[in-house]
């Protein structure tokens, strides 16, 4: 698979090799509030409401970000991987060329 913007090729590889260029979403219920999440490197996006928490972490990052929920406690976890839509949108975001 290859991305292409403006007739060059901008980053070319598998699905899987292409998900490390972006971020993984997470959606989390805690036992308690988080402590020092939004302190973590490759974190963005962070939003707490209670016990609950969203996220985007660097993909190279998840370790990190799941060993912070760990501490506090999980009572559920969804961690999605970018869609090809997300990898596309990196490279192009709202902009169109023409």
């Amino acid at each position: 698979m290859s991305i292409i913007r403006a007739g060059r090729v901008v980053e070319a590889g598998t699905l899987a090799d292409l998900r490390h260029l972006t971020r993984t979403s997470v959606d989390a219920e805690l036992v308690a509030p988080p402590d020092g999440l939004a302190r973590l490197a490759g974190v963005h996006d962070l939003a707490v409401e209670g016990h609950r928490v969203r996220f985007q972490v660097e993909t190279d990052r998840i370790d990190e970000a799941v060993g912070a929920l760990h501490r506090v406690g999980i009572r559920s976890l969804v961690a999605q991987p970018p869609t090809l839509e997300e990898l596309f949108l990196r490279h192009y975001g709202d902009r169109v060329e023409g």
